[in-house]
C-alpha cells in the first residue's frame, strides 16, 4: 500500500530521516545529509497571479520587479519561502507577505482571488493554475531553476510496493530527462 502526501521539502526531509516517510521528491536546495539523493527533473519557479493582475500582461519579469507587490506565500520554514526572502534580502528589499498559507493548493486559491501573487514551482503546481484560470509569468532570475531531487533514507529498506514506486519513478524521470 502506498500513501501520497504532499509536504512543503523541509517536512519531506524529516519525515525520511525520522523514518516517517520511505520516498520523498523535493527542490535542492534543503540539507541532504542522511539522504540518498537522486536528480530526477527540473522544477521551474514561475510568478503566479491573478487574470486581473497588473503583472498578468507579462511574458517574462525579474523578481525585484514583484516585489512591488503583495504575496501570497508558504507558511515559515519553507524552502521556498527562504529562498524568494533571501533573494528579497540581497535585492536590499523585503516581501510584502500579505498572507501564508500551507500548500501550493491554498495559495492558488488566494492568488485567484487576487489577494496577492505568489512563486510557485510550474510543474508542481500546474494543474492547479490552469483550473484555477491563474496567469503564469516567467522570471528571469537564475535561481528560479531548480533540480527536483527524489531521496531515500541512507540505508533504507524499501518495502516492495515503495521499492517499485521509486524504480517507476526514476525511469519516467530519466525518460523525461532525456527528452528535454
Amino acid at each position: 500500500q502506498i500513501e501520497v502526501e504532499e509536504q512543503i521539502s523541509g517536512d519531506i526531509v524529516r519525515a525520511l530521516l525520522d523514518g516517517i516517510a520511505d520516498i520523498g521528491v523535493f527542490a535542492e536546495g534543503s540539507p541532504t545529509a542522511g539522504l540518498e539523493t537522486q536528480i530526477i527533473g527540473n522544477d521551474e519557479l514561475v510568478i503566479a497571479c491573478s487574470k486581473s493582475h497588473p503583472l498578468s500582461k507579462k511574458k517574462n519579469i525579474t523578481f525585484e520587479e514583484c516585489l512591488d507587490y503583495d504575496f501570497v506565500g508558504l507558511n515559515r520554514g519553507s524552502s521556498l519561502l527562504e529562498l524568494t526572502s533571501r533573494s528579497a534580502e540581497k535585492l536590499g528589499r523585503q516581501m510584502r507577505l500579505r498572507i501564508q498559507v500551507r500548500s501550493y493548493d491554498a495559495m492558488c486559491q488566494m492568488i485567484a482571488v487576487n489577494l496577492g501573487i505568489g512563486v510557485l514551482p510550474l510543474q508542481a503546481c500546474l494543474a492547479q493554475i490552469q483550473a484555477m484560470n491563474l496567469e503564469v509569468v516567467k522570471l528571469k532570475d537564475v535561481w528560479a531553476q531548480r533540480k527536483l531531487l527524489l531521496a531515500i533514507k541512507i540505508g533504507a529498506n524499501l518495502s516492495p510496493s515503495a521499492n517499485l514506486l521509486r524504480e517507476h519513478l526514476l525511469k519516467q524521470c530519466s525518460t523525461s530527462l532525456v527528452k528535454n
